[in-house]
């Protein structure tokens, strides 16, 4: 895997994770706040994956 694919995958998952953050603070119906946020945790626990962090990103999900 080289380099530039590497950061086409981290830059799609912060698109997501940002995606996610706008779901839930418009929040137009409960069902799109809840969505965006179960989807803003599971992109950052890949995130947190990523970096090596598993026992965080594991925490984090449990939280959600």
């Amino acid at each position: 895997m080289s380099y530039y694919d590497l950061f086409c995958a981290i830059l799609r998952l912060w698109f997501v994770f940002l995606g996610g953050g706008v779901a839930v603070a418009s929040n137009p119906i409960a069902d799109c706040g809840v969505v965006g946020i179960v989807l803003a945790s599971v992109v950052g626990c890949r995130w947190l994956l990523s970096l090596g962090v598993s026992f965080v990103a594991l925490m984090l999900f449990m939280v959600y």
